[in-house]
């Protein structure tokens, strides 16, 4: 019996070759999974964030949104309006770079947007944009966004 090298060249050839292709779909379907957690990793971040925010406006009975010029607000709590205002910029500033890197999409985006015109329909709160310092193109989009912003007194029964 001889062997045909010919025929056993070509099979291995072929083996080879099939070898390739299941480890470039095994490595296709492994950077999906991982694009699709690093996603769910940043979505989780900015969420815990505004999850922070959320729970910084109830313990402090700080809110932004509520709290009118025509309130008058502690040192104190002027303070804390300050920071709470930068770290709404913040979070929303971290957002626009993971959108930039292509990390968040452009309906999330917006979600964490959708808030600027009612944190920033007050002048105290437009006044600490002078202050924040952060990205010169971030600013220019928030800056857009909070002039666009109606001024809006507090709601009935707000806080005083």
């Amino acid at each position: 019996m001889t062997i045909n090298w010919t025929v056993v060249s070509t099979l291995t050839d072929i083996v080879g070759a099939l070898v390739v292709v299941v480890s470039l779909w095994y490595v296709g379907v492994q950077i999906r999974q991982n694009t699709r957690a690093a996603l769910a990793t940043s979505r989780q971040g900015l969420l815990a964030a505004d999850l922070g925010l959320i729970t910084d406006y109830i313990t402090h009975g700080i809110d932004p949104h509520l709290i009118g010029d025509d309130v008058q607000l502690s040192p104190l709590d002027e303070r804390r309006f300050t920071w709470i205002v930068i770290k709404a910029i913040r979070i929303r500033e971290f957002a626009w770079h993971q959108l930039q890197c292509g990390s968040l999409d452009e309906a999330s985006w917006e979600s964490y947007m959708a808030p600027i015109p009612g944190i920033f329909s007050t002048q105290r709160a437009k006044v600490i944009l002078d202050f924040y310092t952060g990205n010169p193109e971030f600013m220019k989009i928030l800056r857009t966004r909070a002039m666009l912003a109606p001024p809006s007194p507090p709601p009935a029964g707000g806080v005083a």
